[in-house]
């Protein structure tokens, strides 16, 4: 099937559409255009719309701002609170007043939460520490809110967490670059206290300008944390059955290590302790922490374009290519089971739509959405239809040796389950 080019961005380049997508940064985010153009194509009003990897919550906004109802499931603790507040509206008095009585206490308050974890002298200084403790502790001990107003002020807590240590925020990994240990040693030092109130105001007229919309209180979104392959008992457990419409983008292949670049935001918050942090970064999708690694061994594949994907990459020179061999087929074997779980949760005639990258793993590159669909047509999907897009700033980065290459395009293969 030949692909269809498409420039999703130039299709709504005359509406604004940003609302509260940008309540906080998160890596390699597909765009809402995307989003949008799939859920308006491949389901109608009032239909359940499901991200098994959401994210940041890009497609659920997208989903309820058109009239649907979504759900999402991620397995980053991170990622499911960032897409609950994006897609929870707020009385905007109550978010008003309880901003200026959070502020009052800041400005008042001199107890500082306990915050502590491996290398946090490295990652922070002195006054950022005292100025990042004294918000948690404000959020934590403001018992007039309810939990939907303090989930917006640990969102805004956490979008600052980044730009207030000595990580590079235009990196994606958590990593103290050249350009940072400049600023340090001129005498830079960052004030997080500065950093929370700009982005309390911020983040208060994204959300107010999302909550006004009628779908948007009119539609609900539920978030769970959980991993994609266990998505139909996680929807089973929460009263669901069967959804309409997917629409999700997995992630990359050894591209995108995303509790990693997460950490720092993760250990503050209190989502996860470094321990747990390195369990569900084994669980992931994409990582590469693998089991049954085998140097003698070539992985198989039931699947002949896999196949002479890993032959490739095992023949190569290159001392990591028999172990980075066994994560790419370690990777499809996990999207499968992905993939049998969501055509049980699918409806008959629905819509799958995949959104991947093809990116190159020891120079050999990799073909993801041809191999996602032959994949797919094995068990019980047709292939609809195959879109592409080029990738235009969008938080992509090279892979940590900086031989990963740059992934340039966005692949959409459309699924009807049989």
């Amino acid at each position: 099937m030949k692909p269809k080019r498409i420039n999703f961005k130039e299709i709504y380049k005359t509406e604004s559409i940003d609302l509260s997508h940008n309540i906080h940064s998160y890596t390699a985010k597909m765009i809402p255009q995307i989003s949008r153009y799939l859920i308006e194509r491949y389901s109608e009003k009032d239909d359940l719309v499901l991200d098994p990897f959401c994210g940041s919550g890009t497609t659920l906004l997208e989903a309820c701002l058109l009239g649907r109802n979504a759900v999402g499931i991620d397995i980053n603790p991170l990622a499911s609170l960032i897409s609950k507040v994006k897609t929870t509206p707020l009385d905007v008095s109550k978010l008003d007043l309880a901003i200026r009585l959070l502020m009052g206490m800041l400005k008042g308050s001199c107890s500082r939460a306990k915050v502590d974890f491996p290398n946090i002298d490295y990652w922070f200084g002195e006054q950022a520490k005292e100025e990042l403790s004294k918000i948690k502790f404000c959020i934590e001990m403001s018992g007039e809110f309810d939990e939907n107003i303090r989930d917006f002020m640990l969102v805004g807590f956490s979008s600052i967490i980044r730009k207030s240590s000595y990580a590079d925020p235009r990196m994606a990994k958590t990593y103290k670059s050249k350009r940072v240990l400049k600023k340090i040693k001129d005498g830079w030092v960052p004030h997080p206290l500065q950093y929370f109130e700009d982005a309390l105001r911020r983040n208060f007229e994204r959300i107010t300008a999302t909550s006004i919309n009628a779908n948007l209180r009119n539609h609900f979104a539920k978030v769970f944390a959980g991993d994609a392959k266990e998505a139909q008992s996680i929807l089973k457990y929460n009263g669901i059955d069967k959804v309409d419409l997917i629409v999700t983008s997995p992630p990359y292949i050894n591209a995108q290590d995303y509790f990693r670049s997460y950490k720092l935001e993760l250990w503050w918050l209190g989502l996860a302790t470094p321990s747990e942090v390195s369990c569900l970064n084994k669980r992931a999708i994409g990582t590469e922490h693998i089991s049954g690694f085998d140097c003698q061994n070539m992985p198989r594949s039931q699947y002949r374009l896999l196949e002479s994907i890993i032959r490739r990459i095992w023949s190569k020179t290159n001392p990591m290519s028999k172990r980075k061999a066994y994560i790419v087929n370690e990777y499809f074997a996990k999207m499968e089971t992905v993939l049998r779980t969501l055509r049980r949760v699918l409806k008959q005639k629905g819509f799958l739509c995949i959104v991947t990258g093809n990116n190159t793993i020891c120079e050999v590159q990799i073909p993801t959405y041809r191999i996602l669909a032959q994949i797919a047509e094995e068990n019980g999907f047709a292939l609809s239809e195959i879109y592409c897009d080029e990738i235009r700033n969008r938080s992509l980065f090279l892979e940590r040796n900086h031989k990963g290459g740059i992934i340039k395009e966005e692949w959409i293969t459309v699924f009807q389950k049989e």
